[in-house]
């Protein structure tokens, strides 16, 4: 057709201009007839599939090009499509060119049917495909830096555990050795916070969550080892199973063991009696823990803030930290310290 006579033609202009985008957008045309079983594929089809632009193709030698593991699931899918309701597939499955190049394709497509009911039958399909090689290659190449990312992790946190574990036998041999007490319940409570992140790290460790931690299960077990040097006083521990970020529960967990190392030494000075440790988890989202006993109460006119000991100034700028605040209750018998943090998204 004369150049002139084909632009006044808007039929051939629309299928050029369609095919043309096609071709541009790297998406190859294939159609079937479920009836006979031909095929016909477009040239940028055949190239994408590796085959000869002039080779003639059959649907018995288009399934020969499928992987093995992907034949049944494809056949099956295809099946499908000749007698399902909307006649539309989406098929994602991988081929092996003559010249064994392994590629991922996508496909898409409806079948068009005529008659109905049980005389119902599918006449024609029509589908693209398009190469998404390359991006499989990079998504695998992406899931694979992540996997080592992981392991790596999973090292560090071994690592990071086991010299923090180091760090307190060292202290607690040195301390074996000081016969000063008040420089030796120094270095003990050093111990006890060092012990307390190498607790975090380990369960990091053991659960392969490198940045969540169920910090119910952990409180339990920071505060069983915390008993261990307060054998004159009965632990309670409530508190339900929830996780949080991991800075947020080294954080928090210092200041536990600082509020119960506490109430361990201060609380029954000349007796033994109960400590509770609880967690409150309101609608709000906050976090609510408590650290309470029923022994000689606190020092008149205490404050967090006004503390002087190492101790108290770590627990205020944690707290701080985690933009949370604490409350001292005095009650009848005893102290009861509160401390509450927002909820995550909130800070």
């Amino acid at each position: 057709m004369p150049t002139r006579e084909f632009l006044k033609n808007d039929a051939f202009l629309t299928t050029e201009l369609l095919k043309l985008a096609v071709e541009s957008a790297g998406i190859g045309i294939w159609k079937v007839s479920p009836q006979t079983r031909e095929v016909e594929l477009t040239a940028s089809l055949k190239q994408m599939l590796g085959l000869p632009v002039d080779e003639d193709v059959n649907y018995a030698s288009f399934l020969q090009l499928l992987h093995p593991e992907d034949l049944q699931e494809t056949r099956e899918k295809l099946a499908a499509v000749f007698s399902s309701q909307d006649g539309q597939c989406e098929i994602g499955f991988r081929v092996i060119t003559p010249a064994q190049d392994l590629r991922w394709l996508v496909a898409r497509g409806r079948a068009y049917f005529d008659g109905e009911g049980d005389a119902r039958n599918a006449r024609l399909f029509i589908g693209t495909m398009r190469d998404i090689t390359d991006t499989e290659k990079a998504q695998s190449a992406l899931n694979a830096a992540l996997e080592k990312q992981e392991i790596l992790l999973h090292e560090v946190n071994h690592r990071v555990k086991n010299s923090l574990q180091l760090v307190s036998s060292l202290l607690r041999l040195q301390s074996r050795r000081i016969s000063d007490q008040t420089v030796r319940q120094q270095l003990d409570d050093a111990t006890a916070r060092i012990s307390t992140i190498a607790q975090i790290h380990q369960r990091l460790y053991r659960d392969q969550n490198f940045e969540r931690i169920n910090f119910g299960a952990f409180l339990s077990e920071l505060c069983a080892d915390l008993q261990g040097s307060a054998a004159n006083c009965s632990l309670e521990v409530r508190s339900p199973d929830f996780s949080m970020t991991t800075d947020r529960a080294i954080s928090l967990g210092l200041v536990v063991n600082e509020l119960l190392t506490n109430a361990f030494k201060y609380a029954y000075p000349n007796g033994s009696g109960p400590v509770t440790v609880s967690v409150d988890l309101p609608a709000t989202g906050d976090i609510a823990v408590s650290v309470a006993d029923e022994g000689v109460g606190l020092p008149s006119g205490f404050t967090v803030a006004g503390g002087r000991n190492l101790g108290m100034i770590l627990v205020s700028s944690l707290i701080s930290q985690l933009s949370g605040k604490i409350v001292v209750r005095k009650l009848n018998r005893g102290a009861c310290f509160v401390v509450t943090l927002p909820n995550e998204q909130q800070v």
